[in-house]
């Protein structure tokens, strides 16, 4: 079992700050964890995607292939 990722002050300001405008891939990348760990720790602060960035061509799913997140297109 993997050991659960400690987020800094500066990293969960950061994440607040991104979170409602960018792809959780990325933010993952940028964090180096999982989207899944991404996406749960805005949940648990709360956050929310920004109404402007559900209409943009991300539907918010992503898939692993060959060692990189793909995202699908809408």
């Amino acid at each position: 079992m993997t050991k659960a990722k400690e987020w800094t002050k500066e990293e969960l300001a950061k994440l607040r700050e991104l979170y409602p405008t960018t792809p959780a891939c990325d933010l993952a990348d940028m964090f180096k964890c999982s989207s899944g760990v991404v996406s749960y720790q805005a949940r648990l602060l709360g956050l929310k995607k920004d109404p402007s960035f559900r209409t943009q061509n991300y539907i918010g799913r992503y898939t692993l292939r060959r060692g990189k997140y793909n995202i699908y297109k809408r």
